[in-house]
């Protein structure tokens, strides 16, 4: 079945960070979008991210898009070389890498390949879904049973990573194909969404705005800054709707500050 898709996005350096060291990607007319989160010893965190984003969109939009899942792969694979091609003509990069997302939407259905503990989460029926699994430390430790979600959320070890683009190491994407049904909002979000945001307050804001993507993705990521911005904030916010279903209507001026304080801390 064909699909219509609405499709914003937002990315923002946070409270406490001076640079923005995310990525995106979006190309909605290919229906292919791509989060980075960018990491470094030194330096470099950026141009990682930035590498990675737009090699992986280009692939894919690019790409004949019958493999899906191979060429998802391929377009990761790709990301990582291109990292590794700027370490080794800039040294002082060494150790620079990226975790990344990326969901590849035709013919109805939905690719999606990720590295790291970038996420991709689905609404449907008004219930939220994480449909990836991070590669993290403290992820194998709660899949192991040593530690609850809560302690996951303060570990000191949360930002340690499994798997990422051009870091060594593991590098390649897990891939998975999933139908995709007319009403469907799909979110792509970086860490400084998830480590911030509990997932029943991303669902509540998901399911109260999902009709508008733009006000969703503003809004999830004024929620993060509500909470401290810690980090950077990226998401991706796709709604998928049936040819004769109409898009949502632009929002007023002024709208988006009312929705934050309606979904703020404060105003829970």
């Amino acid at each position: 079945m064909t699909m219509q898709l609405d499709v914003a996005s937002a990315s923002e350096a946070g409270l406490v960070r001076q640079v923005n060291e995310d990525a995106v990607g979006v190309d909605a007319e290919a229906g292919a979008m791509v989060l980075a989160d960018g990491m470094a010893k030194r330096q470099g965190a950026e141009v990682a991210s930035r590498l990675a984003a737009r090699t992986i969109l280009h692939k894919l939009t690019h790409a004949a898009g019958e493999r899906r899942l191979e060429e998802l792969r391929g377009a990761f694979e790709a990301a990582s070389q291109a990292i590794g091609e700027r370490i080794a003509r800039q040294p002082a990069y060494e150790g620079m890498g990226a975790t990344a997302v990326a969901a590849w939407f035709r013919d109805g259905r939905l690719a999606v390949a990720h590295v790291g503990d970038a996420r991709l989460y689905r609404l449907r029926a008004g219930q939220l879904k994480r449909m990836t699994v991070d590669h993290s430390f403290v992820q194998a430790q709660l899949a192991q049973g040593r530690v609850t979600e809560d302690e996951t959320r303060r570990s000191r070890s949360r930002h340690l990573v499994t798997r990422a683009l051009g870091a060594g190491g593991r590098t390649a994407p897990d891939v998975a194909e999933h139908p995709v049904e007319p009403g469907d909002v799909y979110l792509l979000c970086t860490d400084g969404l998830h480590e911030l945001v509990e997932e029943a307050d991303i669902e509540a804001a998901l399911a109260a705005l999902e009709p508008n993507v733009e006000l969703a993705a503003e809004t999830l990521v004024a929620m993060a800054n509500d909470r401290g911005g810690t980090d950077n904030v990226s998401v991706i916010v796709v709604r998928a709707r049936a040819p004769e279903a109409a898009a949502a209507p632009r929002a007023e001026p002024g709208l988006l500050a009312r929705l934050r304080s309606l979904f703020s801390r404060e105003g829970r």
